[in-house]
């Protein structure tokens, strides 16, 4: 199982061109970004007044906040096109061929998806670090206070905050990977395999839209809650916990039959949601990979 992940590492890895535009552009963004703001604030004392009016500046608030990246609409598309590249190039390459006979099936699938999902949150765990760090330098720069002072009990509720983030993240990448796996093998192409997962991924988050209409036709408001048990919402729900502690406080709509309902849902809530999804979408896409004819 070793031997079979460092593999699948290094050919993840191995596309570079694709890694670099689609994963390792985000660190590289953090150092482009502190370099830019670096300079601005050293030239000018405008910007090093402005900068310093906020003393609020938290490491734990910079470490932590990097990693709602992969869990918004847009960086959810960015890591569904990294992901139909590297599990649709599989088809369109021919390398399962050479790879799946002397594999079990089940196995060489949820090595894939470990791979990539620690491909993935190892670049934000690089991102997170540089960026900290960055501001650190940028808070000198402008001389503020850069806190809150390392203590063990502040250790101690950053690396519980920090590591449910990672998580996140690693759900997230799990999720466009069972959408883009599941276009692969329907479509068996890269160019498919991207543009049926982000149909599905744009289909997730508008669904709102479509239950709102079935709702409002049928004067059945309550199918709205539907919506509380898709990945897009739950995502943003646990980062909403963890940035600011509360619930999103959702409201499909403020006006008619749909005034009364709100979606407030627990963090415990949202974590069932998104682990029955990852579970079901690895479920069904070892299932329908193992009845696949890859000749």
């Amino acid at each position: 199982m070793r031997d079979l992940f460092r593999a699948e590492w290094l050919k993840i890895a191995g596309n570079r061109w694709v890694a670099s535009c689609l994963i390792w552009i985000f660190p590289m963004m953090a150092v482009g970004l502190t370099i830019v703001m670096g300079l601005i604030l050293a030239l000018s004392s405008d910007a090093r007044t402005g900068f310093s009016q906020d003393d609020t500046y938290r490491w734990t608030d910079n470490a932590i906040g990097v990693w709602s990246i992969p869990n918004n609409p847009i960086g959810r598309l960015i890591l569904l096109g990294f992901t139909a590249v590297v599990f649709a190039g599989e088809y369109q390459w021919p390398t399962w061929k050479n790879v799946v006979p002397r594999n079990r099936r089940v196995a060489l699938i949820l090595i894939k998806f470990l791979a990539l999902g620690g491909f993935v949150v190892l670049a934000f765990v690089l991102m997170s670090i540089l960026w900290t760090l960055g501001w650190g330098l940028l808070t000198q720069i402008a001389g503020t206070s850069y806190g809150p002072h390392i203590t063990g009990k502040v250790l101690s509720e950053f690396a519980e905050d920090y590591v449910l983030a990672a998580g996140l993240a690693f759900t997230s990448t799990i999720i466009s990977a069972g959408y883009a796996a599941l276009a692969g093998m329907l479509t068996r192409s890269i160019l498919g395999g991207v543009l049926v997962g982000f149909g599905l991924t744009l289909a997730e988050g508008f669904s709102i839209l479509a239950l709102l209409l079935i709702g409002w036709f049928t004067d059945f408001p309550e199918i709205v809650h539907a919506y509380r048990f898709l990945p897009f919402y739950n995502l943003i729900n646990v980062s909403s916990w963890l940035t600011e502690n509360k619930p999103l406080a959702m409201q499909p709509s403020e006006e008619g039959i749909f005034a009364d309902i709100i979606f407030s849902d627990s963090l415990a809530f949202s974590v069932a949601v998104l682990a029955a999804w990852v579970v079901g979408l690895i479920t069904l896409t070892a299932v329908l990979f193992r009845r696949q004819d890859i000749t």
